[in-house]
């Protein structure tokens, strides 16, 4: 087994345009569900946005088909749930 200490990322998120792509224009979502009042949108816009939420319960899916390749070195995903307990499983493909 290989392996290697890091150093801990920091905990202050960078706003849009200093350095973040531009989903919006780079890619289509695709989603199994979603709420009307909180729309896929949310999830990638900022400031006081409320996210995104599912119409529906169970499994779910959100997934970015980029217009061309793009090399990713960092993604920023936040999991905010303040109704319902519940766990949450995220999976990068």
């Amino acid at each position: 087994m290989r392996k290697r200490l890091i150093t801990p990322t920091s905990e202050s998120i960078r706003t849009r345009g200093e350095g973040w792509l531009d989903v919006e224009r780079a890619a289509m979502v695709e989603v199994t569900s979603e709420d009307k009042d909180c729309p896929v949108e949310s999830a990638f816009a900022s400031g006081n946005a409320r996210g995104w939420r599912a119409a529906e319960p169970g499994s779910q899916t959100i997934r970015l088909v980029f217009d061309r390749p793009q090399k990713l070195r960092c993604m920023s995903l936040v999991f905010e749930e303040n109704e319902t307990a519940r766990t949450q499983e995220f999976v990068l493909r």
